[in-house]
């Protein structure tokens, strides 16, 4: 008697494409687009970042308000100072210290029911950031700052796809140059062949699960209002935690504030494993880094 074989469906993609804006311009290609996260800003970075018309920095930290994000979106947009892309991932190449760390961007599907399954923060927030970032996405309406994943990715086979879609894009990325912020050289490509976008896709399945390295305020405030049904998306970027590559290290200390953390970070197999159960670590417990910057592209709300 033949047995009946019974086809378990296949877990969606956890992370898509979309239809990203970069700069047009070649005289971005110099890194002065580019800025840190909010939290990572020093004063004196932010006056330089700010003296550059098309930084990232007026949108993720707008002056004096939230408004004025959307009025130099729109002025980006009418000048011709963006263009859309069809369809794409994002591969990001960073090189540093004789390493090279390769990972994608994309969008997080918030309205998944079993995401919190398959995503975890392993940090603890406040309150009040959260509710910043909350208003930040409904009033600005853009994604310029993405979250941190890394795909646990037991069976290598993200690392694997991200090596080799690098080496096939490598001659098309965009050189970013090298940011003053850090000093990290940086190369952007969009991955828009319908062949490559299926593979990329196929290893972003939850079949392990992703680790909220960085941007948990931002994940958090993203996936309450995505409860609310007010936001369908978040943007991430990701890299798979068996490259090894330019990942945890000591928190360094933030001038002007009192988060430095002097003691080195858990191995990041014990963070993911508490992170998997829900446990979660004092805030700036660890630092991931690089840092993934702000306006590498951008996707709308």
């Amino acid at each position: 008697m033949r047995r009946r074989v019974i086809k378990v469906p296949k877990t969606p993609a956890m992370v898509h494409p979309f239809k990203g804006f970069r700069f047009e311009r070649a005289t971005l290609v110099r890194g002065e687009s580019l800025c840190l996260p909010y939290d990572c800003l020093t004063p004196e970075l932010e006056r330089t970042l700010r003296s550059q018309e098309f930084n990232a920095i007026h949108l993720e930290e707008p002056r004096p308000n939230l408004t004025q994000a959307g009025r130099r979106w729109a002025k980006w947009r009418q000048n011709g100072a963006l263009r859309q892309d069809s369809l794409s991932y994002y591969l990001l190449i960073e090189r540093f210290g004789g390493e090279e760390r390769v990972g994608l961007l994309g969008l997080v599907d918030l309205t998944r029911k079993d995401r919190r399954r398959w995503i975890w923060p392993h940090e603890k927030f406040y309150r009040r950031f959260v509710n910043r970032r909350k208003q930040h996405f409904e009033r600005v309406k853009l994604h310029c700052s993405p979250i941190f994943l890394v795909a646990e990715d037991k069976d290598k086979k993200l690392a694997a796809l991200l090596k080799d879609v690098s080496a096939k894009l490598s001659s098309r990325a965009v050189p970013l140059g090298r940011s003053p912020f850090d000093r990290v050289h940086r190369e952007l490509a969009a991955v828009s062949d319908p062949a490559q976008i299926k593979r990329l896709k196929e290893a972003l399945r939850p079949s392990d699960g992703f680790l909220v390295a960085d941007g948990h305020h931002r994940y958090r405030a993203a996936s309450e209002l995505a409860e609310q049904g007010r936001l369908k998306h978040c943007l991430a970027y990701v890299t798979s935690a068996q490259s090894d590559v330019g990942l945890l290290k000591k928190h360094p200390p933030v001038p002007g504030r009192k988060n430095g953390h002097r003691e080195a970070p858990p191995p990041l197999l014990a963070i993911l494993a508490q992170a998997k159960v829900g446990g979660l670590f004092p805030r700036k417990t660890t630092y991931f880094w690089p840092k993934v910057p702000c306006g590498l592209v951008y996707g709308e709300c």
